[in-house]
């Protein structure tokens, strides 16, 4: 069996070859997918990455829950060394910046409103692989990991490339599984 670093690897380098084009399609029919969830739909709180490189485009998602009125948030690095993240809501995509890894990320400051915890949330989560018991491969930080363990009143979902799809991926003590992917 292929150790985590092993497939994060491989998988990272079949993303990587995507050309911005498949992205852009792929992303867009994830995108339709989601919007017609149910737990999307429902959502009040939107937790969402800001994609980066060949990840899943996440910017459509961000502007439609805007433009549905959801509350939108996405992570800011607060320590790199513990993984630790916190959720800043945002109003437009233009309050991000390049941040931690080059990633975007919303500033913090005194008049941020910072996810809590709360009913009706929604976390869309990115990552590495991921299997149909919602088992996943992230980045090595654990930074989801860590913030979802202390907010299980989220209803977590996973969008990924279909071949980031495999067969089982044996969870460690510490991970916490999506509870549905999406794929294009």
């Amino acid at each position: 069996m292929k150790s985590k670093d092993d497939i994060r690897k491989e998988l990272l380098k079949k993303r990587d070859i995507l050309t911005s084009e498949e992205v852009e399609a792929k992303s867009r029919a994830i995108f339709e997918k989601l919007v017609n969830n149910e737990a999307y739909k429902n959502a009040e709180n939107i937790l969402i990455y800001a994609s980066f490189l060949t990840e899943v485009k996440t910017d459509e998602i961000i502007l439609d829950a805007l433009s549905l009125g959801k509350n939108v948030f996405c992570p800011k690095v607060t320590n790199r060394d513990l993984g630790f993240m916190k959720f800043v809501r945002i109003y437009d995509t233009s309050e991000l910046s390049e941040g931690y890894f080059g990633i975007r990320e919303p500033e913090i400051s005194e008049n941020s409103e910072i996810y809590t915890s709360s009913p009706n949330t929604l976390v869309i989560i990115p990552g590495v692989a991921f299997d149909k018991k919602g088992n996943r491969i992230g980045y090595k930080g654990g930074f989801y990991d860590r913030f979802l363990a202390d907010h299980n009143e989220a209803y977590k979902i996973a969008i990924a490339y279909s071949f980031q799809i495999l067969d089982e991926i044996i969870p460690e003590i510490h991970d916490i599984p999506v509870n549905e992917v999406i794929c294009e």
